[in-house]
């Protein structure tokens, strides 16, 4: 008997599930602002055209909001004027630094992901396997693990990017894959302290083994794809399930969840 977690995540974060909607989703202040983020969804979302922005957006979305993380590319094509993978492979490493780290910083840690990008177009085009195709990542219906590993063997990606990565090509893009075994739950603050609140793991003050926790269970509930339950669980932990004050009466998890909340010493926040 599937867990009403996973039944749920079944009924709405199921293939091509989320085609139709944005990845930059944060709210605007002002009208230019909204042409902006509007701007920079579609442009990250045109995988067919640069497959390797999706690429990088991944790379940038750490220690900073995704939605700043995942509007980059765009920034660099607005810097640049261009946005194809030989033109920014031309690009030297201190003119990335210079412009991730501006007047306005396009990233938290702005020389470190200036690194991180130019090192990752280096890698695109010159990986034989890649040779300038990004895409080829994905594409001809990889196993789940193959997938993984790729994105791993990228300069400053880790578990939760390699993980999250397949799990949007599935959702947002139709991206199929011969299976979906290795795509793991992309553990973050929000999913954990769901998993927590939902009576699912035991609270530990370690978030790294925390993060284990996650994973394991995750696993266990859905073996075939431990991962499925990522998108929705993130987006419970962001909107409902906050770490001081939780809307439970309006939580979809309502139903089922066992409110394990700590009161006085709140983790993960």
């Amino acid at each position: 008997m599937q867990h009403p977690l996973v039944e749920m995540a079944c009924r709405e974060f199921y293939h091509k599930s989320h085609i139709d909607e944005p990845l930059i989703t944060g709210k605007a202040s002002s009208p230019e602002e909204k042409n902006f983020k509007e701007q920079a969804d579609s442009f990250v979302r045109d995988i067919g055209k640069y497959p390797h922005a999706f690429v990088l957006a991944c790379l940038m979305d750490s220690g900073v909001d995704a939605d700043v993380a995942w509007s980059i590319p765009y920034r660099v094509y607005k810097e640049l004027g261009t946005f194809e993978i030989l033109d920014l492979y031309k690009v030297k490493e201190n003119k990335y630094v210079e412009m991730f780290g501006g007047e306005k910083k396009w990233h938290r840690y702005p020389a470190v992901k200036a690194k991180v990008f130019y090192e990752a177009v280096h890698k695109i085009v010159d990986t034989k396997f890649m040779n300038g195709d990004a895409s080829r990542i994905w594409s001809g219906k990889p196993s789940s693990h193959d997938v993984v590993m790729r994105f791993m063997d990228f300069k400053g990606c880790g578990f939760k990017i390699a993980n999250m990565a397949p799990n949007l090509l599935f959702r947002y893009f139709g991206v199929e894959f011969s299976d979906y075994s290795f795509i793991d739950i992309a553990t973050d603050v929000h999913t954990m302290r769901v998993f927590q609140r939902l009576g699912l793991t035991p609270y530990v003050q370690d978030s790294e083994i925390a993060r284990i926790y996650t994973i394991v269970k995750a696993r266990e509930l859905n073996p075939e794809f431990p991962g499925l339950v990522d998108g929705l669980c993130w987006e419970v932990g962001r909107e409902f399930c906050n770490p001081n004050k939780p809307k439970c009466e309006a939580c979809p998890f309502s139903k089922f969840c066992e409110k394990v909340i700590l009161k006085g010493h709140e983790v993960w926040k």
